[in-house]
């Protein structure tokens, strides 16, 4: 995750990497350049009402802070202090 003031305050992106590197795909361009798969975390039951089709826009979402990373610091001395 990364957090940027190049977009609008509230707003999530999520670049469409398609997913792909997965057994079974035989798409080759999409199986060299991997990435999230949107399909894999929204509801695919929304739809948009004007076309009927996938509501892939507009998405509402429930942002978090998640737990601290443990620490990696290790100490300058190698005592542990």
């Amino acid at each position: 995750m990364q957090v940027t003031d190049e977009i609008r305050e509230g707003v999530v992106s999520l670049p469409h990497g398609y997913g792909h590197g997965r057994d079974g795909t035989r798409l080759t361009v999409a199986n060299a350049n991997p990435g999230v798969c949107i399909n894999d975390i929204t509801d695919h039951l929304p739809l948009d009402e004007l076309s009927g089709t996938s509501a892939l826009n507009g998405v509402p979402v429930t942002v978090e802070a998640a737990e601290p990373a443990p620490s990696r610091h290790r100490s300058h001395t190698g005592l542990g202090d």
